[in-house]
């Protein structure tokens, strides 16, 4: 299990560094071409939305691994560390169960997108929308992972 889950982690971060570098090197084309060429491609708006979805999706997860998300912690500072411990894996219950709601969503999603084109690079919205499913998944599957690591350290009594 640990050594699947290494791969998956590989995996999402191969995806987040290659569509933040696809994105940066869309923005630098359109800086380019705006300061240099005459005419400035039309699609690098459209581009560049996508990846950047594209980048949140894939680091959502990650994210969640590394607890990175912004927290308000003024509440949870007066609780004492057990009550502090169990919280979070309330809350990553939570997050996991909603997740899991907006995947099924998501997937229903898909099928409209496979009517509609994307305006500039004439793709077939679906592929974009797929990123819903990639977050979703990815959010839940490390919550759950989370979750499990969580309460094997509360009932061991460690941090």
């Amino acid at each position: 299990m640990k050594k699947t889950l290494a791969v998956f982690n590989r995996i999402m971060e191969f995806c987040v560094i290659a569509t933040f570098l696809a994105l940066v090197g869309v923005v630098l084309l359109q800086v380019y071409a705006r300061l240099f060429l005459p005419k400035s491609p039309h699609w690098t708006e459209e581009a560049s939305r996508f990846l950047f979805i594209y980048t949140v999706s894939f680091a959502s997860g990650l994210a969640i691994r590394e607890r990175a998300f912004v927290n308000v912690d003024v509440f949870t500072n007066l609780l004492p560390e057990t009550g502090r411990k169990w919280l979070q894996i309330l809350l990553d219950v939570l997050v996991a169960g909603f997740m899991a709601l907006v995947f099924q969503y998501s997937l229903r999603n898909l099928g409209i997108g496979r009517m509609q084109t994307s305006p500039s690079l004439r793709i077939p919205m679906n592929y974009i929308f797929a990123s819903m499913s990639v977050m979703s998944a990815s959010v839940v599957l490390y919550s759950l992972f989370e979750i499990g690591r969580d309460i094997r350290l509360v009932l061991k009594g460690g941090n």
